[in-house]
């Protein structure tokens, strides 16, 4: 059965991390960058956290065709600058690392699956400078194909409940992991909730069989 979910949730939690370098040892006029982030799920060219998990055959009169199928994407946004900007650095280079997505499931889907852990590497660098805040956008996995199919595989296993459209509730945590150009790592932390089991992403004209 298909399901199409009716709202849109982004949940964007701002983890401000502090580089503190430079001279003075972390006095007040040492200068160092805060940096946040949000997480924006996307799929088949739109934004949403619907992740669908079932593959369905798409019919429209006589033609048939397969329904999208592929990972589940986000546009991770990142927003930097610099606190305190003096005479001494007047500019940074900020580097993202790496990224782990950690899955967790909500009060209202207590008996659902365990979605293993994600940790990807990716390399994202961009300058910080002056008074200004930065902002840059990047690709990201979100729930890829093999957790999309173990979580099916899971649900029709008989060893956890079903509901309707195999859906439960999940807050995707992600930690991201840079540094700065003075060798100071820091963490940045985001979530989005997001619901997965299945959904219609067949195209225009055409409905799950």
């Amino acid at each position: 059965m298909k399901i199409t979910l009716p709202y849109y949730m982004v949940i964007g939690i701002l983890f401000n991390a502090l580089l503190l370098g430079g001279c003075g040892g972390g006095s007040k006029d040492s200068p160092g960058v805060t940096v946040s982030a949000t997480i924006t799920p996307t799929y088949n060219a739109g934004s949403t956290t619907s992740v669908d998990a079932v593959q369905d055959t798409c019919v429209s009169g006589s033609s048939t065709q397969a329904e999208y199928f592929a990972d589940h994407d986000a546009t991770v946004s990142i927003s930097a600058r610099l606190i305190n900007p003096g005479n001494i650095i007047k500019d940074m280079n900020v580097s993202i690392d790496r990224y782990t997505i950690n899955y967790n499931s909500t009060a209202d889907s207590p008996s659902a699956p365990l979605i293993q852990a994600d940790s990807r590497e990716i390399a994202l660098s961009f300058l910080v400078s002056g008074d200004s805040t930065v902002s840059v956008e990047t690709s990201a996995t979100f729930v890829d194909l093999v957790r999309k199919n173990k979580y099916l595989a899971d649900m029709q296993s008989g060893v956890y409940q079903s509901s309707p459209g195999y859906l439960n509730n999940y807050i995707a945590t992600y930690t991201i992991e840079g540094h700065s150009e003075n060798g100071v790592s820091f963490t940045v932390a985001a979530q989005s909730a997001f619901q997965i089991g299945s959904f219609n992403y067949c195209p225009a004209g055409y409905n799950p069989l």
